[in-house]
């Protein structure tokens, strides 16, 4: 087939084909370093490298990051539960009007529990060896270095998703909702935008002690959603944009997608893959320490290399407090 662009290009440029125009682009790309004997003068005449390190995971978990630590390897969370008031009677006896109501007061204590440690040697032999000039020494070490940056991401990305979605947490019935149609369903589309609705709109939207574990009256003024990625395609997608227009919220959210969740501990009896959450903004936290990444250079002049290391603590924390809702595929047989 030709298009008109075909057309456009042999009209201009008689004298080339757009075929071998760009065949000498593979001369060397599929080349890569081995044990064999390398010929540098193939690369005698490279003006400019652009070398590229491992693309960066973004995490839909990040939002949830709080701000570091000053001190100590803990943070606390806690609510103060709801006192009731009493007839005014300035006449009351003493022990009616200094018989007060005292505030129970129920806490969650995250400690460190994520501690990890990237190491990545550089030797000057390996490197200096495909790069010509400085400025290319530049480009592959920032290369090199973007490693350890994309390893720090993944390995928050992997660690949220498992911690956050690996466990209902003692949710309570309310909590959890299975569907009863699945994601290749014709009828998901409308389950699932009316089961957000009425988690994170309706129920969340007013003061419950329903939706979380701890009992606690808890009115959510602020929500995210994260679905699993088998959820987003054209049908639900303007459904959910229709029915979840700004206009028509009463408790702001977000949606997010993540490519896969852990299988949850408690989840529902004959319930199937968890599809997604609905959160209070305040239930999920990520707390980082002291410090919280730091990296260090050592230099090795015995084997002529430079060992960087990235280290980084966090806290993972999911308070009982706050409003979670659990939503789950129907199980293999319904």
């Amino acid at each position: 087939m030709t298009t008109n662009t075909d057309a456009q290009f042999a009209a201009r440029f008689p004298d080339l084909v757009a075929n071998t125009f760009v065949a000498n682009q593979a001369a060397l790309a599929d080349w890569t370093p081995s044990s064999n004997g390398f010929n540098s003068g193939m690369l005698s005449d490279i003006g400019r490298a652009m070398i590229y390190g491992p693309d960066v995971q973004e995490s839909f978990y990040s939002r949830f990051m709080q701000s570091p630590l000053s001190r100590g390897d803990s943070v606390l969370s806690a609510r103060f539960s709801e006192v009731t008031s009493g007839a005014y009677n300035p006449l009351a006896n003493q022990s009616v009007l200094f018989g007060a109501n005292r505030p129970s007061m129920i806490s969650n204590v995250a400690k460190k529990n994520l501690s990890r440690q990237i190491a990545v040697e550089v030797n000057d032999y390996w490197i200096k060896q495909f790069c010509q000039t400085e400025e290319m020494i530049g480009d592959a070490m920032a290369a090199i270095m973007s490693v350890s940056g994309v390893c720090y991401r993944d390995d928050m990305w992997v660690a949220a998703k498992e911690y956050f979605g690996g466990s209902t947490r003692s949710a309570k019935a309310g909590q959890l909702v299975t569907l009863t149609n699945d994601v290749d369903d014709n009828g998901f589309a409308a389950e699932m935008v009316e089961t957000l609705w009425d988690l994170g709109q309706n129920k969340f939207g007013y003061k419950s002690a329903l939706y979380n574990p701890a009992g606690y009256n808890t009115k959510s003024n602020r929500t995210h959603i994260v679905l699993k990625k088998g959820a987003e395609f054209p049908a639900f997608k303007k459904l959910y944009a229709d029915t979840f227009n700004p206009e028509f919220l009463r408790v702001d959210q977000t949606i997010d997608y993540v490519d896969d969740f852990p299988t949850p501990a408690g989840a529902p009896e004959g319930a199937g893959e968890l599809l997604g959450m609905v959160v209070d903004s305040r239930a999920w936290k990520i707390t980082p320490m002291p410090d919280t990444l730091t990296t260090e250079a050592f230099r090795n002049p015995a084997r002529k290399s430079t060992a960087y290391f990235t280290t980084y603590e966090y806290a993972f924390q999911a308070d009982p407090f706050f409003n979670i809702g659990y939503i789950f595929a129907p199980g293999a047989g319904a």
